[in-house]
């Protein structure tokens, strides 16, 4: 009984644009193994839609790794149009972590073929050990790439400037360092900065108007936001890697001149570094450790969020009797719905002062829907907040409280071995 009769269909039966992505699944070693199945497939990884550079078993080496990518570019079918490429690289994919540093992976000419060749898509990830790997202080120029994913590399001031790719709508750096005075995109409408460092002698301007959505967390000084009349929703996470804090006091400069977080402090003007940035925006979630000051800093210029609707902030905005939680109500006249997070990170804890006074501006909180408490389990942080919002005229019908149950510890006498140490056989 023939294939088609019996309604089965081999692999080399399928049309060769199918083939294609069959192979793009495949690493680039592997996609170049498959011309030996048959003449057919003999050229098909020449014009793969999707080139995955990345260190497998075949490679003992980088300079291996880095010779067969350069004669694989070379041989690659230059009228194929290249729709993505992903660039995944870990040291510790060789025998030995450590060579030398002539060996580095040639990263940014593996980026430069892919925006050459037209890729929409480019992801590149790089793992080695100490300082990352940098990528070339030169632009990108693409008409054609739309979405640009760079995690653990360090990116100096040309690479992000993208005003030479103007189709470019989702941007995003994770880990690594940006080492760059000014991130700049007229077209970039989704940006994501998740964990990723900022030289700690300036403040990094980021300059995307067209954007629509925002997720920062960071590690180094807190960079400048620019206005972005078009943003929807924003999330700021502001923790204790920031180094916009002081370990004395809750406000900038204590004054000790042998404070080492004062010593290497911005020195900055009047005006916003965040919230004036942010104040186009509909859904908003702020979150900050206690000694980092940027938010109060930024509370003394705080600006009208004319469209906010849903606001999200954590326990730091509601100390001094709620005193930067009602600044920011104060400024956000049509704000319906308020979400109050209370961290379960025992390093994070805020007390929460009780008090028998209003807010001075107790009328703003009149204002609001509905009031979501999101806490662990027992936190008796609660009580003090319901009694605040009570006082303050919001009535408990308007308040949910939404607890997660604490996690049950383990005793000592319980966790074997191999569990505290998972790399112990």
């Amino acid at each position: 009984m023939s294939a088609a009769s019996s309604g089965r269909v081999k692999i080399g039966d399928l049309p060769e644009d199918l083939l294609r992505r069959v192979v793009s699944l495949l690493s680039a070693r592997q996609a170049v193994q498959t011309s030996a199945l048959s003449r057919r497939w003999r050229h098909l990884w020449r014009s793969a839609p999707l080139l995955r550079i990345v260190p497998d078993e075949g490679f003992q080496t980088v300079r291996g790794l880095n010779e067969f990518v350069k004669h694989l570019l070379l041989l690659r079918d230059g009228a194929a149009p290249l729709d993505a490429c992903v660039i995944n690289f870990y040291c510790c994919e060789f025998d030995s972590y450590r060579y030398p540093s002539s060996d580095e992976p040639d990263v940014g000419l593996w980026l430069r073929h892919a925006v050459s060749r037209g890729a929409q898509l480019i992801r590149v990830e790089v793992y080695v050990e100490d300082e990352p790997v940098c990528l070339p202080d030169l632009p990108l120029v693409s008409n054609h790439l739309r979405v640009l994913d760079l995690r653990l590399v360090e990116i100096k001031d040309s690479l992000v400037d993208f005003s030479g790719c103007p189709l470019l709508e989702h941007l995003k750096f994770q880990g690594g360092f940006i080492n760059a005075r000014r991130i700049s995109s007229p077209s970039v409408k989704h940006l994501i900065i998740d964990g990723s460092g900022f030289n700690r002698k300036f403040r990094t301007r980021i300059s995307t108007p067209g954007l629509i959505s925002l997720e920062l967390e960071f590690w180094g000084s807190t960079p400048l936001l620019e206005g972005m009349p078009l943003l929807v929703t924003a999330s700021v996470n502001l923790d204790h890697e920031c180094r916009d804090r002081c370990a004395n006091t809750e406000f900038w400069d204590c004054g000790d001149p042998e404070c080492d977080d004062c010593d290497v402090m911005v020195s900055d003007g009047d005006g916003c570094v965040l919230l004036q940035g942010l104040s186009g925006a509909t859904t908003l979630e702020l979150t900050t450790e206690s000694r980092v000051f940027m938010f109060r800093r930024d509370l003394m210029w705080c600006p009208i969020f004319s469209k906010l609707k849903t606001l999200l902030v954590n326990e730091w905005f509601m100390t001094s009797n709620m005193s930067g939680l009602a600044c920011l109500l104060e400024h956000s006249p049509i704000v319906e719905k308020l979400t109050l997070q209370l961290s379960k990170e025992p390093r994070n804890f805020v007390e929460i002062e009780d008090s028998d006074k209003p807010c001075k501006q107790a009328f703003l909180f009149k204002n609001l829907n509905i009031v979501e408490i999101k806490c662990q389990e027992g936190d008796e942080r609660v009580k003090k907040i319901l009694k605040i919002l009570s006082q303050n005229g919001i009535p408990l019908a308007k308040i949910n409280v939404l607890q997660t149950k604490r996690r049950p510890r383990r005793k000592l006498s319980t966790v074997s071995k191999s569990e505290k140490h998972p790399n112990v056989n």
